[in-house]
């Protein structure tokens, strides 16, 4: 199961791992842009991947502009409902345009060429050199990379262009004459009945390739470029690559059960497994969650842990080298985050992207919610609960000492380090790209707004 995502959470006062109580340091400020909050589009504001940029869309009677780092760039009869895209580095920046029936991706402030439509927004590599978008013709779709058209067929998967994680590697589903195939760096892959569009996935070196096909009834993954065992026909669950890239893994079925297959060897069947939660460690270690009847529980390395009423699909975490585990599980409709098969205290609630882990595996953080209250708990042992905070915000520092987490106080936005509530703003942006970035183990930054103007904010942390 998931669990709906909150965005403003519970304030809660943190217990450090520090245990400092010194009184926090004044952040400092340096101005960014002022937004025109009469024009502002707001669902089109965003931070930039390393909290050092905004931007967004301005309407002003009937053109749309972006404004970037508070420069307003030119205008046009409409940009796309996403607004502008960062690339990975936060160093570019693309979005769509149109002027007239004429639509067009601007890339670093320079516009491209003029198509019939665009179907995507663009795409970044991850190493932000390359930009990509689907482009529709007068009866065709079809890739442009970089300014440069691919070739044309009937349509293009609706997911677009994919990039491998080393940015070598540039994929596409294609649909034509009632086939579906994948296209790799403009190398079509066999013909198949059916390609779930949501399947494909490189390998974190970019070497390896997987999706999901159908043929005659059955469905199965390619690796590749070979077919593998079958599973299910229906079934859209995206094959899974460990981090070193050496290990695959992902769902087959038959009239017995469901099974995850790692390397090629099936595991034990159960009625059900859920796809989205197959899991590496760094380490090689491997974990699913499965039913068996009425019981839900994780299975790792093959070893069935506690049994729950549920389990919450996307709460699994290894810590680092995998020697910890963690999720949350459902027992009598309550919340208990399970810590190497123990179980703690029961909870109503715990939000989505809890827990996390510290960055040597050694420390456990959530939030939870408790007769109204909201708390934090680090390594079981629990904060005193207040009522607002933002929950997917919680971070440790990367030396492990310090817990931080953007809350809110009296109608104001602070950012919570180590059980002291910092500077007040109006607003703190998490909602995009952006992010509490640590540029150290005691050194933080993070965009925020006081009324209408954006300033930058660093914090030394004691």
């Amino acid at each position: 199961m998931k669990y709906v995502s909150l965005f403003f959470l519970a304030l809660i006062l943190l217990r450090p791992l520090s245990h400092s109580q010194e009184k926090a340091q004044k952040p400092s400020e340096k101005f960014v842009a002022e937004i025109d909050t009469a024009a502002v589009i707001q669902q089109t504001l965003i931070e930039s991947p390393d909290a050092r940029t905004i931007a967004y869309v301005g309407r002003k009677e009937h053109r749309q502009y972006v404004v970037l780092q508070g420069k307003k760039q030119k205008g046009y009869e409409g940009i796309g409902t996403t607004g502008i895209v960062f690339s990975p580095n936060s160093k570019r920046t693309a979005y769509l345009a149109r002027n007239g029936s004429q639509f067009f991706i601007v890339v670093d402030g320079a516009e491209q060429e003029r198509y019939e439509g665009l179907g995507t927004d663009p795409v970044f590599s991850p190493d932000s050199r390359h930009v990509a978008v689907v482009a529709l013709g007068e009866n065709d779709q079809f890739v442009v990379a970089d300014n440069k058209e691919q070739k044309h067929y009937e349509g293009i998967g609706g997911r677009g262009p994919i990039y491998s994680p080393d940015s070598k590697h540039m994929g596409y589903v294609v649909v034509e004459k009632d086939k579906y195939f994948f296209v790799l760096d403009g190398r079509e892959g066999k013909k198949y009945e059916g390609l779930p569009m949501n399947t494909v996935a490189f390998s974190p070196n970019g070497a390896r390739y997987a999706y999901a096909a159908t043929e005659k009834g059955k469905t199965f993954i390619v690796l590749n470029g070979k077919e593998q065992k079958s599973f299910a026909a229906g079934v859209d669950v995206l094959p899974v690559f460990s981090p070193d890239s050496k290990h695959f893994a992902f769902l087959a079925s038959d009239p017995n059960g469901i099974s995850a297959v790692l390397d090629g060897k099936a595991g034990k069947r159960y009625d059900r497994i859920a796809g989205e939660s197959l899991t590496f460690s760094d380490g090689g270690r491997f974990a699913y969650i499965a039913q068996s009847g009425e019981r839900w529980f994780v299975v790792v390395d093959g070893k069935e842990q506690p049994y729950y009423d549920n389990i919450g699909v996307n709460t699994f975490r290894f810590g680092t080298g995998g020697k910890s585990f963690t999720y949350v599980a459902i027992k009598d409709n309550k919340r208990t985050v399970v810590v190497n098969g123990v179980e703690g205290k029961l909870y109503d609630a715990v939000p989505e992207g809890n827990p996390i882990m510290s960055p040597d595996g050694k420390h456990v953080a959530y939030l939870a919610q408790s007769a109204g209250k909201w708390y934090l708990v680090v390594d079981g042992k629990e904060s005193t609960g207040y009522p607002n905070v933002r929950g997917g915000t919680l971070k440790f520092s990367p030396d492990n000492r310090h817990v931080v987490y953007v809350g809110a106080i009296n109608g104001n936005i602070v950012l919570v380090v180590d059980d002291k509530p910092g500077t007040a703003y109006d607003e703190i942006f998490t909602r995009g790209t952006g992010k509490i970035v640590f540029d150290g183990p005691s050194r933080v930054h993070y965009l925020a707004a006081k009324q209408s103007k954006v300033v930058l904010v660093e914090e030394q942390l004691k």
